[in-house]
């Protein structure tokens, strides 16, 4: 079903297992590997670990109909960033969007993650910890005006920026330069940059700093952390934690020491609810 649908814009190659996929890969260049996560012979774990010892570089994704979070704690080391759920209909649209971004490192912009049809409602710069506040309070009372509701988008919010003002801008030694939830001003090369959109099925957000000091290893640790209990006692890593957990969809985004994006996303419908996929993208 997947070949079918993706054939339309790439060249697809098959495979019925982990080994047919590693002959193929052992005679042909490819730019992308989707594997399932549990196949018989191999599983698309090790398959991939596999991959990456004997073709490194090789952009790769797993797909499960079963929970995402059982897995980070496995693929944490191995730099496997991207889970895709098998949603019951399946989001074709995501799946879409997600291997364009993989294929071709065009991952930047909310617009990337919305629908063609689609709307930019505002777009809004951070400049203090002061304006961080007022912008999500405008963010929250313009979807709500909107759809109704702003859903746990409010909170959500409150963390990414919350992180991009305090861990993003750094001193010259590598040291968070401002003191946490003190009230500061940013320089100007510390603007945090946030959009915010819809599409007939979605709406989202997209929070942007321009450090770039988020390490995808880094997202993937604090993740496992979290999720195994492992880092209850930890002093950061719940923000991007609870992120995850309280919107929809969450798409991380990094361009070293250039800049980070989350995007948020969430439904308008339960449809696409469910496990919690894990897009972590690094350049």
């Amino acid at each position: 079903m997947l070949s079918d649908f993706l054939e339309n814009r790439y060249d697809i190659l098959g495979a019925e297992n982990g080994l047919q996929a590693l002959e193929i890969l052992a005679k042909q260049h490819v730019d992308l590997v989707i594997s399932d996560i549990n196949m018989p012979g191999m599983n698309g774990i090790d398959l991939l670990r596999t991959i990456q010892t004997r073709h490194p570089g090789l952009k790769t994704a797993l797909i499960t109909a079963y929970n995402t979070d059982e897995y980070i704690d496995l693929i944490q080391n191995d730099g496997i960033s991207n889970i895709i759920p098998k949603t019951v209909p399946f989001n074709f649209s995501e799946l879409q969007s997600i291997v364009n971004g993989l294929v071709t490192g065009d991952i930047f912009g909310l617009e990337r993650y919305l629908l063609p049809e689609h709307t930019i409602l505002a777009t809004y710069r951070v400049t203090s910890s002061s304006s961080g506040r007022d912008v999500r309070e405008k963010i929250a009372a313009l979807f709500s005006r909107q759809f109704g509701t702003a859903g746990d988008l409010k909170l959500v919010l409150d963390e990414l920026i919350t992180n991009a003002i305090y861990h993003a801008p750094a001193t010259p030694e590598g040291a968070e330069k401002y003191p946490a939830f003190a009230d500061i001003t940013l320089e100007p090369g510390e603007y945090i940059d946030i959009t915010c959109g819809y599409d007939q099925e979605k709406y989202g957000v997209s929070v942007t700093d321009r450090k770039g000091r988020l390490r995808k290893e880094t997202v993937l640790c604090k993740i496992g952390r979290q999720i195994t209990g492992k880092g209850l006692l930890d002093d950061s890593g719940r923000g991007i934690h609870m992120s995850r957990v309280f919107a929809d969809r969450m798409i991380i985004n990094i361009e070293r020491n250039k800049k980070t994006e989350v995007v948020v996303l969430n439904y308008f419908s339960p449809t696409f609810r469910g496990y919690k996929p894990l897009y972590v993208n690094e350049l």
